[in-house]
């Protein structure tokens, strides 16, 4: 169990536990009440008592994070909306830099130990000037093997989610489809995924310049905030036929 789920978890402990038998007698009992007896943020208690704790799973690992920055906010991009070389560091005429950055998500890493580990996976690389060089294509496999498990579990859930919601409800309110064939060739499945992985990364990446322009326009007005998952997949194995 990770640290910000064991302190979402005590916090939602705190709360319920106050909220259930530290009331006055005679008096509706407050946030604010709850949040002076059990020390938890008064926005921390309110969001509490009305949604539960929000799994920490929710929460997109540090890379992912600065990844989404810097293929979605319009400071990171080049004219063609694609990720610009950064400088590594700030400096007079270039304020925007992998230092900043990751500074942006994250005060609490050190972003030369992120960039140690793209360079180690092949997802940037430095130029002759200290340009970090974005590779995209190779951006994938950067998750760890506990990221990785985490995003399973949210798009598996989110996936099946979407699905029990459109066999209960008319007219289906999520999205849910796919495009499938059989017979094809190993050499049509390769073009076949190319084409594929193109187009799927050309809509997340809109999508996602999309999102990081919206939390920008809202700043700190939202305060119950909703989320979305945007995924897409292609898998293929050999046909019942040739299996047997």
């Amino acid at each position: 169990m990770s640290y910000p789920l064991q302190i979402e978890l005590l916090k939602a402990s705190y709360v319920h536990v106050a909220d259930r038998h530290f009331r006055l007698q005679g008096k509706a009992q407050t946030d604010s009440r709850i949040s002076l007896i059990t020390g938890v943020h008064r926005k921390d208690v309110k969001r509490l008592r009305s949604d539960g704790p929000k799994p920490a799973a929710l929460d997109a690992p540090l890379a992912a994070q600065v990844l989404g920055r810097w293929t979605g906010d319009a400071r990171y991009l080049d004219e063609q909306q694609q990720a610009r070389v950064l400088p590594r560091f700030a400096r007079p005429g270039h304020e925007v830099s992998f230092e900043t950055l990751v500074q942006s998500v994250s005060k609490d890493i050190r972003p030369r130990a992120l960039l140690d580990e793209w360079l180690n996976a092949g997802v940037v690389s430095l130029d002759e000037n200290d340009g970090v060089h974005l590779h995209a294509s190779t951006a994938v496999p950067l998750a760890s093997t506990q990221d990785k498990l985490e995003f399973m579990g949210r798009n598996v859930h989110d996936h099946l989610a979407a699905i029990g919601a459109n066999l209960r409800e008319m007219p289906s309110p999520f999205m849910e489809r796919c495009v499938f064939y059989d017979g094809l060739t190993p050499e049509q499945i390769s073009v076949l995924q190319a084409v594929a992985t193109q187009r799927a990364m050309d809509a997340l990446h809109e999508v996602n310049r999309l999102a990081q322009q919206m939390l920008e326009s809202n700043g700190d007005e939202v305060e119950q905030g909703e989320r979305f998952n945007f995924g897409v997949y292609f898998y293929h194995e050999a046909s019942d036929e040739q299996a047997r």
